[in-house]
């Protein structure tokens, strides 16, 4: 049985269909671009929900941050090219009205000087010429909107790939096997990542040369692997058989990097005025303060919050995100509550494996961990330390944490700071490290 692809019907409907895509082009493109100028906003938004609920599971934090930039990456490249198709587009369709109502382009009509109309008629040609011309970029970009996609995702799974296998690395149980394989791998990596930047940016250089094609084959065919390239290939190189489409792509790639890197910029305003992230006694960070953030979909409490930057009552509630951290000094102050498999991680809410639970240990477990929060966690107004008592809770944003409250009752009225401290144990040795400096002021209804 002759092949699909080989039948004549087929290649006369490819043919046919062919010349009537620009309308599913146009349909295609008017519909993702709305898609994807509504897809930003709740991206962002889920990234930063997952991130808030300080999931530090190394590797898989690295993972969920790498996979939002990427697929940020790529929708902002899909936007951008189907908007540049639909303007050519618009102005290709344009063109075939204004063919309609004129003709070809008549340079004798407009009576230039021979010197013009010999520079226009070899710049510019017919306008059936111009036509055609529209035609091919729009179809071009068009495919190059979701070749682009594709590339992103390819270096996406690369770093997940090595990055994962570092980390494979990193738990084997004998020190000599990391030292033997860790720099195997590293070698490995760069040797991969350099040849195949090489082969791609230089238009496929590596497969032209004979030696050099022996080299990088076995390379070409393990990355084909991790990068999925088999899916996009076919679009890939009968892009690359062409010399328009070559030229289009070699562009392409350096604006999208200009872009990228012109995006990184921002205006600083001050000398002084830039530590937006890091707690300071002196600069009112926005996510402390829950009055700041109840309804800001976009914005987590990152270290700890309370009410307002203005108290008014006599009693001050702080709420504490809780962090891996704090539990670890838990575990090495009572080794007696390190569970013997360590729960914390990514779990299923529809499958369970943990069927042996004794509720009676465990909220015994539960109040021995409460009370050495006060242990670990101080709180000081000023200079004056203030004994706490915590309670476990969970806020508005869904984030886990801790709950106390500072009776205000002997301070002064004005402006004061809020200093909250962890304890920090590195085998025998015992420090405090900060975990938030809040300044608010203190003026009592009277």
């Amino acid at each position: 049985m002759q092949p699909k692809y080989e039948d004549s019907q087929f290649k006369k409907w490819l043919d046919s269909l062919q010349q009537e895509s620009w309308q599913l082009e146009l349909i295609i493109s008017g519909v993702a671009i709305f898609g994807l100028l509504q897809s930003f906003e709740p991206l962002r938004i889920a990234h930063r929900t997952v991130i808030s609920k300080e999931i530090e599971l190394g590797f898989f934090t690295v993972f969920i941050s790498t996979a939002y930039g990427i697929v940020s990456i790529c929708l902002l490249s899909l936007t951008v090219c189907l908007i540049l198709h639909i303007i050519l587009r618009g102005l290709w369709i344009g063109a075939i009205g204004l063919r309609y109502f004129s003709g070809d382009i008549d340079y004798d009509t407009l009576n230039y000087t021979p010197k013009f109309k010999n520079y226009l008629k070899k710049r510019i040609g017919s306008f059936d010429k111009y036509i055609a011309r529209l035609e091919d970029y729009c179809s071009l970009l068009f495919a190059l909107a979701f070749l682009l996609v594709f590339f992103f995702l390819s270096i996406f799974l690369v770093t997940m790939f090595f990055g994962g296998l570092s980390r494979l690395v990193d738990f084997l149980p004998d020190n000599w096997l990391q030292d033997i394989l860790g720099p195997f791998v590293g070698i490995i990596t760069l040797f991969s990542l350099i040849l195949t930047a090489v082969d791609f940016f230089s238009q496929g250089f590596l497969k032209k040369k004979k030696w050099l094609a022996r080299i990088y084959f076995p390379v070409y065919r393990f990355m084909s692997r991790i990068t999925l390239s088999f899916l996009y290939r076919p679009l890939l190189y009968n892009l690359l058989d062409n010399k328009f489409g070559k030229r289009i792509l070699a562009f392409l790639m350096p604006i999208f990097i200009t872009l990228l890197v012109i995006s990184s910029f921002t205006i600083r305003e001050s000398n002084y005025h830039l530590n937006k992230w890091q707690d300071r006694a002196e600069y009112a960070r926005i996510s402390n303060y829950y009055d700041n953030i109840k309804d800001d979909e976009k914005t987590f409490v990152t270290s700890a919050s309370i009410p307002s930057k203005m108290i008014s009552a006599p009693a001050l509630p702080i709420f504490i995100k809780h962090k891996y951290d704090i539990e670890n000094t838990i575990y090495e102050i009572d080794s007696t509550l390190q569970r013997e498999k360590d729960k914390r991680g990514l779990k299923s809410e529809m499958v369970r494996f943990d069927f042996t639970i004794d509720a009676n240990k465990e909220y015994s477990d539960l109040k021995k961990y409460i009370a050495l929060l006060e242990d670990v966690i101080r709180i000081k107004i000023d200079s004056i330390y203030y004994p706490t008592q915590y309670v476990l809770s969970t806020n508005s944003k869904d984030q886990r944490g801790y709950e106390t409250v500072i009776d205000l009752q002997n301070i002064s009225r004005g402006l004061h700071q809020l200093h909250i401290t962890r304890k920090v144990i590195i085998k025998d040795s015992t420090s405090w490290t900060n975990i938030a400096q809040i300044p608010f002021w203190y003026y009592p209804d009277d």
